[in-house]
């Protein structure tokens, strides 16, 4: 039974035929059935009437699950648009093929090639489709697969500015791609490049002239000769882009005798490889003469094996012999001086993270000296076979270490001169004061000396303050403070109600800031205590603290009579002007108001 667009099929006899439709017999179906490809029948209205034994095993679904619409079900829904083709089909009563996944028994779609042919009665008139399916899956992979292939090949000539050529040599005709035309700056449609000897002698021209006779030599011999393959590697100077880098690769195919037929190539551009390639060669060249100037050398520690890998100038800081090759770890442990050795050890052999840092400044024991100080540093990195490496590099700072060495001794010395020079001038300042009251004593008004002892002493309770540590030179005013309150307290106040309270925030000066200001805080105190509390009994608040902008506020304020009540002023005023002159000479402000009583506000401003 011949079945095609034309042919007709012998009808079943009963109008209403259960299987396959109008027009088909048990005979036919029974044909169908042992087809191993999966077939199908259909009516004129776009419904299956009959699937094949490969068919439904292909699917896994009965037969009266299939006939109908049913058959859609197992369609892909992304392939269902391609079914319009069908549609189409049957309005026009012609052949078609239409690609479409089906779903398989197990779940699986297959690509199927359907093709189909019209069935039609003894009058002509259409009665249905005839179709046969064909697993092409893995054609469909081979083509995506090369049609990926294709784009990246497109995407790799495009990025790499890979021009191809197709050179007849026998047939005198050359092929070349636009990038290839693109590559030497060329005009395809201009009369030089419409035959191969004037594309030749265009691509001539483009060479650099110091490349143009070797790349015409080399591509003469490989022609004339028996080589199968050409490699080229040249400078283009092309009309926009000045000086470019090419290489070219191509395949020479010859006859039986030898004869070239075909040369069949690529063209490329290498110009950013080239300068990358230069400037690390220039790199490598400097880094080179760096660590050679600089003294440096270089390890590498493999914490799986324990063995390290260095550099001449680190086996020699090590006094081993290079060997150019890994030795294990110990062979350098044993060179550290006993005392650092543990510490450096443990920190090679510890969990260290990937890209973690370890840095260590120990002694290497010499043979014919003294240690030599090392710093080195090294970072742990994953390299592309999954291994870890800590990479580091190493130099000798023994001179650096004899200098700081040197410098802690001096500063030491210098720490003890000043603290010799600051008892010595403590002592004069109470031989000072020792004088002073033994004079107050014989004298008939004593009351001058005696301020000028106060005065005396608060520049000798800041000497007592001064350090010489790092902050050599600088007083812990706060302390000083604090001292000043409990001596009054002790002395002055004692037996009296006036109480002297203080509150101070850390606060470290220069010498000669603390001192002028220290004089003027005194004076302040003093004169509260001596006229503001004629009955005996009141209050003193000294405040220290440091303002948002880095100035140094000091307020000293009393709840006594203020000035023009009971208060008196010093006779002589010489209180006033020194506060003043302080002030001045350290660039403080001082701002006195009076309450009752008196506060006084001292600003000492930033220092740099």
């Amino acid at each position: 039974m011949k079945i095609d667009g034309v042919d007709q099929i012998p009808r079943a006899g009963a109008e209403n035929a259960p299987l396959g439709g109008p027009g088909v017999d048990s005979g036919f179906l029974a044909a169908l059935d042992a087809s191993p490809s999966p077939m199908w029948l259909s009516n004129p209205d776009y419904e299956g009437t009959y699937f094949n034994r490969a068919w439904l095993e292909f699917r896994g679904r009965s037969l009266a699950e299939e006939i109908g619409g049913g058959w859609i079900t197992g369609i892909h829904r992304d392939d269902l648009p391609a079914l319009d083709g069908y549609a189409d089909a049957l309005a026009a009563g012609r052949p078609f093929q239409v690609e479409y996944r089906l779903q398989r028994h197990d779940g699986a779609w297959r690509w199927m090639l359907d093709s189909a042919a019209p069935r039609r009665d003894p009058e002509g008139r259409l009665v249905g489709f005839i179709g046969s399916c064909v697993d092409i899956t893995d054609r469909r992979e081979m083509e995506e697969t090369l049609r990926h292939s294709e784009a990246r090949l497109q995407q790799a000539q495009e990025a790499a500015a890979l021009g191809v050529y197709d050179w007849d040599i026998i047939g005198g005709r050359i092929d070349w791609s636009p990038q290839m035309y693109r590559l030497y700056g060329l005009d395809p449609a201009s009369e030089t490049c419409s035959d191969p000897l004037g594309l030749i002698a265009a691509w001539a021209g483009r060479l650099h002239p110091d490349d143009r006779p070797r790349c015409e030599r080399e591509l003469r011999q490989s022609i004339e000769g028996d080589a199968e393959q050409l490699a080229m590697a040249f400078r283009a100077i092309h009309p926009e882009q000045g000086l470019r880098w090419i290489e070219g690769r191509g395949r020479i195919m010859r006859d039986a005798r030898g004869r070239a037929l075909r040369l069949t190539g690529v063209n490329f551009d290498v110009t950013e490889r080239h300068a990358r390639e230069a400037a690390r060669e220039r790199s490598a060249m400097m880094l080179g003469m760096s660590v050679e100037v600089a003294a440096i050398g270089t390890w590498e520690y493999d914490p799986d094996t324990r063995q390290v890998t260095a550099s001449a100038r680190t086996d020699a800081l090590f006094g081993l012999t290079h060997l150019g090759g890994p030795r294990p770890l110990r062979d350098y442990v044993e060179r550290v001086h006993p005392e650092d050795r543990d510490a450096l050890q443990i920190s090679l052999t510890g969990p260290i993270a990937d890209g973690e840092e370890t840095s260590r400044l120990y002694r290497l024991l010499r043979d014919d000296g003294p240690p030599v100080w090392v710093s080195t540093r090294g970072r742990m990195v994953r390299l592309s076979d999954g291994s870890r490496r800590l990479i580091g590099a190493m130099t000798d700072v023994t001179a650096a270490q004899q200098k700081a060495e040197a410098r802690e001794a001096a500063l030491e010395h210098r720490q003890t001169l000043l603290a010799e020079l600051n008892h010595r001038m403590k002592n004069n300042l109470h031989l000072i004061l020792s004088m002073l009251r033994l004079e107050a004593n014989r004298a008939e008004r004593p009351e001058g000396i005696v301020a000028a002892t106060e005065r005396i002493e608060a520049v000798a309770d800041l000497h007592a303050q001064l350090g010489f540590d790092e902050e050599a030179g600088r007083v812990g005013f706060a302390a000083y403070l604090e001292d000043l309150a409990a001596r009054l307290r002790r002395s002055v106040l004692q037996g009296t109600r006036i109480e002297l309270e203080c509150r101070v925030e850390p606060v470290e000066l220069e010498l000669d800031m603390a001192v002028p200001l220290g004089l003027v805080v005194n004076e302040l105190i003093t004169n509260a205590i001596k006229y503001a509390f004629p009955e005996g009994r009141g209050r003193i608040g000294v405040t220290l603290r440091r303002a948002a902008d880095g100035a140094v506020l000091v307020t000293v304020e009393d709840d006594g009579h203020g000035p023009g009540e009971t208060r008196e002023a010093p006779s002589s005023g010489l209180g006033s002007r020194l506060v003043a002159g302080l002030c001045a000479q350290i660039g403080a402000t001082i701002d006195s108001r009076s309450l009752p009583g008196m506060r006084h506000e001292i600003r000492l401003p930033p220092q740099r």
